[in-house]
């Protein structure tokens, strides 16, 4: 029998800005997005006294001036490096894993082994805490749907060792009856909308539904999810990582921004951004997204959001042919005389770099072609080397548009050289 357990480190931003504040850990932390703008992670204390996920920053400070909350901008490069510090601890002590995001891996615990699955959690947990200073819940079952029911029961569990198992049916009927089906991993809100409706309240409700109703109503993924949690394995362990299947550069802006011109420059920026990722995995996209809006948390202004997306005609990841489709999708949905405050780009249907449809009507040399790679090349090749923004397009102006206001940014101590801990 394959036993699935699932690896969530506890509040893991917050807990990534502890680990060399020891002083932090009775205090409640959160974490800002960029520009800090809103809340993108809690400490437990943070929770207790009231502050929610998501919320703009300024909404938030009377709760800060009342209580002793410590308050970081977000540190994406020291955030990752722990992440893959965490990973690496993982896979001693399973036979797969799968990292399924920054903070979460699906593991497949060893099967030779005489000591109990739930003794091997202990085990994991107290590594991670005392090798890397982040601790972890972990749930343990017969799959991944589970093992999201047991986590989901570990983390409400503070006070206790937060490793929750759900081996046999008794154990897992008794977990199901007291989560809301909403809660079901695979379960979204169109979906859980749709459930509520139908009397089914809980996930228990959804575990003693026909099978047969399932799969005429939820289709097959929504009965591999009803499968799983009668104990089967649906849904298996990804080893290999996936290719991204799109690319998102976004920004809140510091001030409004109104003139049509400024907006250009932004999305110009975040155009250059998102092209460089993609070809630094090396992939090429089909359609690219532009979108604009205006604060939704600010009532006095009139409130707008556009969007529109295009097809490429050939995918790609030509960096001039991106900003270009983006300033021409920009200018059909601007409306002027509206105070924006973010903006983005998205490049989606995203495939491996290098297969081009022919154009009926313009037919690319594939001289033309080969030129404009290696421009991409020596565009990027200068970034990395001197720094990103080193060269750029006239009208971006990256030093203006594209860095973000971090007041609150800790050092990255574990991955630049400039920034390691002293100790005095």
């Amino acid at each position: 029998m394959k036993v699935v357990a699932l690896v969530d480190c506890n509040s893991f931003y917050a807990s990534c800005e502890t680990i060399f504040k020891p002083y932090l850990r009775n205090q409640p932390v959160v974490v800002l997005s960029n520009n800090d703008g809103c809340v993108i992670a809690r400490s437990s204390l943070a929770k207790k006294i009231g502050i929610k996920m998501g919320v703009p920053f300024f909404q938030i400070k009377q709760i800060i001036k009342k209580h002793p909350v410590q308050v970081f901008s977000s540190n994406y490069s020291l955030y990752g490096n722990i992440s893959s510090r965490v990973m690496g601890v993982l896979k001693n002590y399973c036979d797969q894993l799968e990292i399924y995001s920054v903070d979460e891996a699906f593991l497949i615990l060893n099967k030779f082994s005489q000591r109990s699955f739930y003794t091997r959690a202990q085990e994991i947990q107290r590594v991670t805490k005392k090798w890397l200073g982040v601790p972890v819940s972990i749930g343990i079952a017969k799959n991944k749907t589970l093992s999201k029911v047991a986590n989901y029961l570990a983390k409400k569990d503070e006070t206790g060792h937060q490793v929750v198992e759900l081996l046999n049916q008794k154990q897992i009927e008794i977990a199901l009856k007291v989560i809301d089906v909403g809660d079901i991993w695979g379960i979204g809100q169109r979906i859980n909308i749709f459930l509520q409706s139908q009397g089914i309240k809980s996930a228990y409700d959804l575990y003693k539904s026909d099978p047969r109703w399932i799969r005429q109503h939820l289709g097959v993924v929504g009965e591999r999810t009803y499968r799983e949690l009668h104990g089967e394995m649906c849904f298996p362990i990804i080893e290999k990582e996936q290719a991204k299947k799109q690319c998102r550069v976004s920004r809140s802006f510091e001030n409004y921004v109104c003139d049509f011109k400024n907006l250009e420059k932004r999305i110009i920026s975040y155009a250059t951004r998102a092209s460089e990722k993609i070809r630094s995995d090396k992939l090429q996209a089909k359609k690219i997204t532009v979108f604009i809006r205006t604060n939704k948390f600010n009532k006095k202004y009139n409130s707008y959001s556009g969007f529109k997306t295009y097809d490429f005609i050939s995918p790609t990841n030509d960096l001039f042919e991106i900003i270009k489709v983006a300033v021409n999708t920009l200018q059909k949905i601007y409306q002027p005389g509206i105070k924006y405050k973010k903006a983005g780009i998205l490049l989606s249907d995203l495939s491996e770099e290098g297969i081009y449809n022919k154009d009926l009507f313009f037919n690319k040399s594939e001289e033309n072609i080969l030129k404009k790679v290696r421009v991409n090349k020596v565009f990027d090749r200068l970034n990395r080397r001197y720094g990103s923004g080193t060269i750029c397009i006239a009208k971006e102006n990256y030093e203006r548009f594209y860095i973000t206001r971090r007041k609150n940014l800790s050092p990255a101590y574990t991955s630049s050289f400039n920034e390691l801990p002293s100790v005095g």
